[in-house]
């Protein structure tokens, strides 16, 4: 219940939230240590590709917290359907999902496909369909579009090995 609560949860707080929500674990289980689940080939191969793409940080401890992103980004969309990642401008979060999809392939054979629509790019309409008022015929937009390419069946023997983002 604790590794649930911690690795559900840690990935979504801010860095000056962290100690806090540490010290509510610490508080409702008392003494109990719970190790994170390894993934040390993924881990291996996220450091590699941030040092391969420049973003290996001087400081050891800076740097294994980028690896960590990484890691905790790939434990929550195993355990959830959607996920969105958040933050100011440089924060990271770019940097954080291109380096888990690259890293994928070489640490556990899964290779990730990705599109990436920016919604602020074109009118609502473009971006989700419009319903034509006197036929009611529907046409699809950018999004629904994407979707739907995206949701048909992959070809037999790739449903464990290829992911698909949007």
């Amino acid at each position: 219940l604790m590794r649930a609560l911690r690795d559900m949860n840690m990935p979504k707080f801010v860095y000056e939230d962290v100690p806090l929500f540490q010290g509510l674990i610490n508080d409702l289980f008392p003494g109990l240590e719970a190790e994170r689940v390894g993934y040390a080939s993924l881990k291996a191969a996220v450091a590699e590709d941030l040092d391969a793409h420049g973003f290996k940080h001087g400081n050891e401890e800076v740097f294994a917290k980028q690896v960590d992103k990484c890691i905790q980004l790939y434990e929550t969309m195993l355990t959830r359907h959607t996920t969105q990642i958040v933050g100011p401008t440089n924060g990271g979060k770019s940097v954080v999902m291109a380096t888990l999809r690259r890293a994928l392939k070489p640490a556990l054979g899964i290779t990730v496909k990705h599109a990436v629509i920016n919604p602020k790019a074109q009118p609502v309409s473009e971006l989700y369909g419009v319903m034509d008022p006197i036929t009611r015929d529907w046409t699809d937009g950018i999004l629904s579009k994407t979707f739907r390419a995206m949701n048909r069946p992959l070809p037999p023997g790739q449903e464990d090995t290829t992911r698909q983002w949007l």
